[in-house]
């Protein structure tokens, strides 16, 4: 179910994305025609320089904002993950080693005297 939630997300995303750069674009375009009919004025290309910038600009802080999002996201997923992992942990595996019972070959007890030998 993730799959499509990601998906739908990406679609969404790229949706307000286009959204984003045509709206300022046209709303530029109309006014720079309404002015230029108005007023007799060349201004249509300038404001649809304008509107060009400022739609690219409007991409960019939403693109910003959801890359920030998504990471803000990530990190408290691996908090969760990790303060799960602290709280679910078997107590066992944290303890320390306890020395064993087997003496170490180091420190030979023996005389060899219970062997048979002289002495």
């Amino acid at each position: 179910m993730g799959y499509k939630k990601t998906v739908f997300q990406s679609l969404a995303m790229v949706t307000q994305l286009g959204l984003c750069v045509v709206t300022p674009i046209l709303f530029c375009v109309f006014a720079g025609n309404y002015i230029d009919s108005r007023y007799g004025t060349k201004t249509l290309v300038f404001l649809l320089i304008l509107g060009t910038l400022g739609g690219g600009r409007g991409a960019y802080v939403m693109a910003k904002r959801l890359i920030d999002q998504e990471a803000r996201e990530q990190e408290r997923e691996r908090e969760q993950l990790i303060e799960s992992a602290l709280q679910n942990q078997d107590r066992s595996v944290c303890r320390p080693k306890t020395p064993g019972r087997i003496r170490s070959a180091g420190k030979a007890t023996d005389t060899g005297k219970d062997r048979g030998g002289i002495g």
